[in-house]
């Protein structure tokens, strides 16, 4: 159990946090499905990092199933339809790889205007 045991301040260190970007609260997704997204997206700052991108030059995350489901207290399958979800949306592109690999998975984000 997490003990809270300070008010914020305007000297508090805020605890590492996931970023939620304000368009999840728009779209008609699953919560399983946003928080997924939210995983996703925040893999792909250490794949912009570590350079992980492919030939047309686009950032991929490499996030398996089973660890998904195991950060996100979810099952594998509630995992599966969250992806599935979020590919029918557009908000990611699963690129199979070699057989018995990872797919590479390229999240993607919606034009702002």
């Amino acid at each position: 159990m997490i003990n809270i045991s300070e008010y914020l301040t305007t000297q508090t260190l805020l605890p590492p946090f996931l970023p939620y970007p304000r368009f999840l609260l728009e779209l008609d997704l699953s919560q399983t499905a946003k928080m997924t997204y939210v995983l996703l997206l925040d893999r792909a700052t250490l794949s912009q990092k570590n350079l992980w991108i492919d030939e047309r030059g686009f950032v991929f995350v490499i996030f398996t199933i089973c660890s998904l489901a195991e950060q996100l207290g979810r099952s594998t399958v509630s995992v599966s339809s969250a992806l599935k979800e979020l590919d029918a949306t557009g908000l990611i592109e699963r690129r199979r790889t070699r057989f018995s690999s990872p797919n590479h998975i390229f999240v993607k984000i919606p034009n702002v205007e």
